[in-house]
Formats: structure tokens, sequence, C-alpha cells
């Protein structure tokens, strides 16, 4: 898969070097089920156009930008693991776009011909409530129009999982309840992050208990402790995470890795969120308090 960088407008060199592409549009935060959606729709009509399958994608979150005292986002995936999940999917070209005031700006007439026609497009799929230009003026409905009838829109509606639409929005709200359990039936696989282990703290009956560094733009659960899976170098054991501390710099994980013997000091390793299994908030510390001292040692 070929990543190309976009800022201030589509560059000549990108122009010449383009040929007809299908383009899939969105954030696509989590690349969870409803983005798999719109994604195997534009790969499938790029297949039958014989046409490269495209995705642009922005960053960062206009959030950042448009309202940044509300503090930095955070992220189901950070760009390089988003990056990672389009080219399993497919994807031959992913365009991300520098989201900044002025881009914030454009009319939506001058989103479409600065970008979409000047790659070239020759079809745009992307979910129904897809809005772009200034103040998120153009929508699906005017999208073939603002083209001029120079390439074909495909509007995907909204997937549901019990009646309720399969969003980013959603599985920042399930993680922020510490259901992550139910995050498979939206992402469909379990909530994954990646972290590089900083300290073995120590080894207990072939267990090793570790501490892990989170980068700070991944979207963690509450705090608490869960089982979790954790892979290393391929290999996949099971755990129990402490998710105790959040800060700017990133969360520190502690974790204890079950029947795992090799050393593991300055591993990147995988977190796979299983299930949600105690956690009593201290009011007066911002703490949480843990019921088996054997864990609470790490």
């Amino acid at each position: 898969m070929e990543i190309i960088h976009i800022k201030q407008g589509v560059s000549s060199e990108v122009v010449a070097e383009m040929k007809s592409c299908v383009l899939a549009l969105g954030f696509f935060d989590g690349v969870h089920l409803g983005h798999q959606g719109i994604l195997q729709q534009a790969k499938e009509i790029a297949e039958k156009e014989q046409c490269t399958f495209g995705v642009m994608t922005f960053y960062p979150h206009p959030k950042d930008i448009l309202f940044p005292d509300q503090g930095p986002m955070t992220y189901l995936t950070p760009l390089p693991l988003k990056a990672e999940r389009f080219e399993s999917l497919g994807v031959e070209k992913l365009f991300i776009v520098e989201f900044t005031q002025d881009f914030a700006r454009l009319s939506p007439e001058n989103f479409v011909e600065s970008y979409i026609s000047k790659l070239k497009c020759v079809h745009v799929v992307a979910g129904f409530d897809y809005h772009y230009g200034s103040k998120g003026a153009g929508s699906m409905e005017t999208l073939y129009e603002h083209g001029g009838g120079r390439f074909a829109v495909t509007k995907v509606q909204k997937i549901d999982f019990e009646c309720e639409k399969i969003s980013s929005t959603a599985i920042r709200q399930l993680l922020a309840e510490g259901s992550v359990d139910e995050v498979p039936a939206y992402l469909g696989d379990f909530y994954k992050v990646k972290g590089e282990v900083k300290q073995n703290a120590f080894f207990y009956n072939n267990d090793q208990f570790v501490k892990v560094n989170v980068d700070p733009l991944y979207r963690l659960p509450k705090l608490g402790t869960y089982r979790v899976e954790v892979e290393i170098d391929g290999q996949v054991y099971a755990g129990t995470c402490h998710q105790m501390t959040w800060s700017d710099q990133g969360s520190t994980l502690l974790i204890r890795i079950h029947h795992c013997s090799p050393n593991t000091l300055q591993k990147s390793i995988e977190i796979h969120w299983i299930d949600f299994l105690y956690g009593k908030q201290n009011e007066a510390y911002g703490l949480y308090e843990y019921a088996y001292p054997e864990e609470r040692a790490i």
C-alpha cells in the first residue's frame, strides 16, 4: 500500500502520477464493522471498474484543531495502526490529508474540486452521515452535484448492532464504561493496543509481572483490572492487566502475563482487552484499590 500525505492541496507531482481510482472517504477511527462495510463496497467497485482502491482520511482529528481547549484527542487506532488495518483490507493507496484551520474553512465545492477531482476519482464511497466542507455543509446528498457528474457516488447505509449504530463513538463509550467484552460486536475483534515493556518487575510461579508504556494517543478503557491476552513475538499469553494511570505522556499498564518465560524487556507487545474484572475507585485519592495482594505487588 502506498501512503501519500497531502498538505494544502494535492501537489502537481501526485496529480501527474494518479490513475483512475475509487475513493472511500472518512476518518475511520477504529476501522470497525461499519467502516469495513464502506471499505468492502469501495473495494468491490474498484475491482469491477479496474481502478485503484484508495482511501482518503484526515489527521489530526478535527476536534484537536477546532476545539483545542477540550484537550488532545485519543484514538481507537492511532494513525500507524489505522494504516496497517487499511493495508490488511486491500487498500492500495492511502491519502492522509492534513486537517488544518484553512482546510476546515474550505467550501464543499472547493473540497471536491481541490481534493477528490484532482485525484482522478471516478467513484466515491462513504457512509450515509459523511459530511465535508466548512461546518459540514456538504453531505452525501450534495456530493454528486458538487462533483459535476465527474464521479459516481455510493452512500452506505448504517450498520446496527441491537438497534444501535456501530460507530467509533459507541466503542469509545463502551471503553469508558469498562465494557470491553462488548466491543467485538462493534469492532469485529477485541480492542487492542500496542505498547513497550519498560520494566520486568519479577517472576512468580512462571508468571511474569511487567510494566508497559502505551502511547498517549491510544484511547484506553476506564481505570480498573482486566482479563487480557498479550501477544509477544507472535505468541499469545493469557494475562491480567491493571489499568491504573493516565497522563499526557502516556499510560502505564501493570500486567501479569501467565506462563510466560521469555524475557520481555523492551519488547513491543499487543494487549487484547477481554473482560473487566474488578476495581473500586477510592474517591479521596482518585485511585483504584484491589482485592488481591498477590497481584497488587506489581
